[in-house]
């Protein structure tokens, strides 16, 4: 042991806010934590345990000119460790591909998003720690649950992702699990390979197969049948939050960050894209209910066969018009029964929309229909729209949004 292995050490069995010196020692099985002054054991952490997370992103992307540190958690604990520049990168070249290191792939106010790696496996997840002063902010939340161990105030988001996993929904992200660490919620969820419905439109510029057009329709209203049942309003129902799985052909709801219990109120308590906000948003005749999610299934629908809001073309066009509720469709090919679905969904009035496991009772989901629909015709591109007869009708509003993520295959895997 010399200087070289003295480091300062926070939060190891010492007052809150103290520092100690402590001696790192690099073991045949991991490392060894040693007091400076009795060399009494404190810690010893394994080579490879995937309890331990190295957070090396202040060292590493925002070097602080006074102090140099990395972020440790282990067994439920967090420690700051700080030394030399040279100290820690040495100390860092040494741990990886032995411990898992978190990176952080996007932070705001509400929530952060890291990605967590395993570099001697190659593993990797996703963590999405909710921050506990979003929960006291002055909003008002239609769900306040207490929890009996900690009465601590449980996020809306942890509570749905809950209940959807309790009812086994289908289509949705891969959990792994949800943390509490005492102050904030945390969670983890496989890194999946997705793509998001706004990215497979514009990368198949010909067109989308109607029958794959139909199968995404048909998975979002099984997954929204559960939320009808648990009166739950998704309130993101948008090209950007449905994704596609390129390793299960199927899609994927993967955000909730928006999502809502039903609640009789004039107004929606969390916002919704533009082009995508249904019209009981704004008219205050109308409660608030899970029908607000087959209007926004009907935007994306309307996107899905034709290639543009159904609103307009450019922003402040889709927000007058959607909060007007001017909707247009094009000449179109398509048959009868999917436009009246399409229109069905969009009604102003949310009593004239039916509900979830109403519309998976159509027969464009039937078998014999889809025989008579083949996986490689593709759907007719616009040309010339403007010369086209529009038709009108009175429908509220709606917003785009749209995500990037990777390619898209789409395969044939049924008729």
């Amino acid at each position: 042991m010399n200087e070289n292995d003295l480091y300062l050490i926070n939060g190891l069995n010492f007052p809150q806010e103290s520092k100690t010196q402590i001696y790192i020692i690099s073991e045949p099985q991991g490392l060894k934590l040693l007091d400076s002054l009795s060399l009494a054991f404190k810690l010893f952490i394994y080579w490879s345990d995937e309890s331990a997370i190295m957070d090396w992103n202040d060292f590493l992307e925002e070097p602080c000119f006074n102090e140099f540190y990395f972020k440790l958690s282990y067994q439920g604990k967090e420690y700051q460790i700080e030394g030399s520049r040279n100290q820690l990168e040495k100390l860092y070249d040494l741990c990886s591909g032995k411990f898992i290191f978190n990176k952080i792939l996007e932070t705001n106010s509400l929530y952060e998003m890291t990605l967590v790696t395993n570099k001697k496996n190659s593993k990797q997840y996703i963590k999405k720690r909710i921050f506990s002063n979003f929960n006291s902010q002055d909003l008002e939340m239609s769900n306040t649950y207490k929890t009996q161990l900690w009465q601590a105030r449980v996020p809306e988001e942890i509570r749905i992702i809950q209940l959807l996993y309790s009812q086994r929904c289908p289509y949705i992200i891969k959990m792994v699990s949800i943390q509490y660490d005492g102050d904030d919620y945390s969670l983890i969820y496989a890194n999946q390979n997705l793509i998001s419905l706004k990215q497979i439109l514009k990368r198949q510029k010909m067109g989308l197969p109607l029958s794959f057009v139909i199968e995404i329709v048909e998975q979002l209203l099984i997954v929204l049948n559960i939320f009808q049942e648990l009166h739950i309003i998704q309130n993101s129902i948008n090209l950007d939050m449905i994704n596609y799985s390129l390793d299960s052909n199927s899609i994927v709801v993967s955000n909730f960050q928006s999502s809502t219990f039903e609640c009789n109120r004039d107004m929606p308590i969390k916002g919704s894209s533009i082009g995508f906000i249904p019209p009981e948003y704004i008219q205050s005749k109308y409660l608030i209910s899970p029908l607000a999610n087959i209007f926004q299934l009907g935007v994306v629908l309307h996107h899905l066969l034709f290639y543009q809001n159904p609103f307009g073309n450019d922003l402040q066009t889709i927000l007058k018009n959607n909060i007007e509720g001017k909707y247009h469709i094009p000449n179109h090919n398509f048959d009868m029964d999917i436009i009246e679905m399409l229109k069905s969904m969009m009604q102003a009035n949310p009593h004239m929309r039916e509900t979830p496991k109403e519309y998976l009772y159509s027969k464009i989901f039937k078998p014999q229909y889809r025989s008579k629909i083949s996986k490689n015709s593709l759907l007719l591109c616009f040309q010339d729209i403007s010369s086209k007869k529009v038709d009108e009708f009175e429908v509220k509003d709606e917003a785009i949004t749209i995500q990037n993520i990777k390619f898209l295959c789409i395969n044939n895997k049924k008729n």
